[in-house]
């Protein structure tokens, strides 16, 4: 035994006990022995990172047992301060090689380190253990990384005493954005109050807690989703979803779902064009006003081109006045000025156009998720699904509306 051990250099691990009583077990013909034990390799762990902030915020909408929402609860930005560990770096561990029975090392496999999801105005600490915020702002996960967001806090209401609102990050109003003024804003704007004949721009989600009252005057666009509690003569321009609980006159130009189901949940008057749908608890009104319900398309980006087109008209208008004008270097610099202008706006038309022909061709197939859902729509409803048109003419109550074989049904 000793002898064949050698010959196959089996030198480590061996068992002496059991290779001492092989030779006079009885056991020791047709039977398998241990002999010699090597030592296997344990791998490395990979490093990690343990979130102390969500990667992803839920825009979900919880209704009381009222039919309430608490629009002041939705919670859409994540304060952090400055100094505050936004996440933990789990370090990896090293593998520790084993060895054959011929006394061979088998090399173990070292842990991956860990990739730390650094974005802007974050760093690692000085072992390199946790990431933290280098200003105190709103944590948002994006493109891999934590990035921390300025917030401009505004105590009181957009008025006289702040003027217009121009920031590079989020925006929390504590009170309402007054008539005449303008908040625009690249990340996230929360408003406590409300919002009257004034503009309104967010480039991420926009939150007005009691709503807003637009005098016919109010404009609101939003890069993503809306969240307010009620909207009354206003123009709205949504990229994502609009989530509220009455509109009352209101141009909407919706690229996602137009949702009015809690409270009141209802829409009456004005026009609401939406991508793929609107549900509403009451679409009219008993008065038969005329309600105009569009689905299909691309509403924010016909909107846009619209207004293009309305530029471009009135600069063309303008030039024709101003060449009628007799000659003066004045009249010569505003020519030249004008048609600068001009080739400008075409310059953007054109790109707008191909820009558009690549939209459309990515929302082929997305027809049938155009629908009208609604618990009472009144007479004066018109409902259009692409290019066919409907108005109903008497009272639908729990209805449908889909359009089927080039006409609309409603079941």
């Amino acid at each position: 035994l000793s002898a064949a051990l050698r010959e196959n250099q089996v030198t480590y691990g061996l068992e002496e006990e059991t290779i001492a009583a092989m030779p006079e077990s009885r056991d020791r013909y047709f039977h398998l022995f241990l002999a010699a034990k090597g030592v296997p390799p344990v791998h490395g762990q990979d490093g990690g990172v343990i979130d102390r902030f969500s990667r992803e915020i839920k825009r979900e909408i919880t209704v009381d047992e009222f039919d309430r929402v608490d629009y002041t609860s939705l919670n859409l930005v994540q304060n952090v301060e400055a100094g505050e560990v936004i996440c933990e770096i789990v370090p990896s561990l090293s593998g520790k090689p084993g060895t054959t029975v011929q006394g061979k090392e088998v090399p173990a496999k070292n842990g991956k380190p860990a990739v730390p999801p650094k974005g802007r105005n974050t760093e690692l600490n000085e072992d390199g253990t946790a990431l933290i915020a280098t200003l105190s702002g709103h944590v948002e996960f994006k493109n891999r990384a934590f990035q921390v967001k300025p917030v401009l806090d505004i105590p009181g209401s957009v008025d006289f005493s702040t003027g217009n609102i121009n920031f590079f990050g989020d925006v929390h109003i504590h009170g309402d954005v007054c008539s005449g003024f303008a908040v625009r804003a690249i990340g996230n704007v929360m408003v406590d109050g409300i919002v009257e004949a004034a503009t309104v721009e967010a480039g991420g989600d926009l939150v007005v807690a009691k709503g807003v009252v637009g005098n016919g005057q109010a404009t609101i666009t939003v890069q993503r989703n809306l969240f307010v509690k009620y909207m009354e003569n206003c123009c709205v321009r949504v990229r994502e979803n609009l989530q509220t609980d009455c509109l009352v006159n209101c141009d909407v130009y919706c690229n996602g779902v137009v949702q009015a189901r809690s409270g009141r949940g209802t829409i009456m008057g004005g026009r609401i064009w939406a991508a793929h749908e609107v549900s509403a608890s009451i679409v009219g009104s008993k008065s038969e006003c005329v309600t105009a319900v569009d689905l299909g398309g691309l509403p924010c980006e016909d909107f846009e081109r619209e207004n293009l087109t309305s530029e471009l008209r009135e600069l063309r208008e303008e030039l024709e006045r101003t060449e009628l004008q007799p000659s003066s270097p004045a009249r010569a610099s505003r020519l030249s000025t004008l048609r600068m202008k001009m080739s400008v706006s075409k310059m953007k038309m054109e790109q707008f156009d191909k820009d558009m022909e690549l939209l459309c061709q990515q929302m082929d197939g997305d027809e049938d998720s155009r629908r009208l859902v609604c618990g009472i729509a009144y007479p004066g409803t018109v409902l259009t699904i692409g290019e066919v048109s409907l108005r109903l003419e008497y009272e639908t109550r729990q209805c449908t509306a889909i359009l089927a074989s080039g006409e609309i049904c409603l079941m």
